[in-house]
């Protein structure tokens, strides 16, 4: 089977796309996830130990942590960063946020 000179460039182009997305994932899964652990546990803390607003608690977070989302449950917050990594920081009456 000949390839022909477009398919060939399609077929590299492919692959070092594919190599890209393997080594930042590899590389940059590590800090989502310390990083989704720390909104997880700083907003946990901020909404049910603090009593404040998800929305003045954001307001808290540095801006480099913009990636990092995050969701109030009913008993703690999980936070994620699409793709790489999700934490959950769960309230106890008594002993604070913890992460899971």
């Amino acid at each position: 089977m000949r390839f022909s000179r477009a398919r060939m460039i399609g077929l590299l182009a492919l692959g070092a796309l594919l190599a890209a997305a393997v080594f930042a994932r590899v590389r940059l899964a590590p800090q989502a996830d310390v990083g989704a652990g720390f909104v997880a546990k700083l907003m946990c803390s901020c909404i049910f130990v603090a009593g404040r607003d998800a929305a003045a608690c954001r307001l808290d977070l540095r801006p480099d942590l913009a990636p990092v989302r995050f969701e109030a449950l009913a008993d703690g917050v999980q936070a994620w960063v699409p793709l790489l990594a999700s934490r959950t920081a769960s309230h106890r009456e008594g002993t604070g946020c913890t992460l899971d």
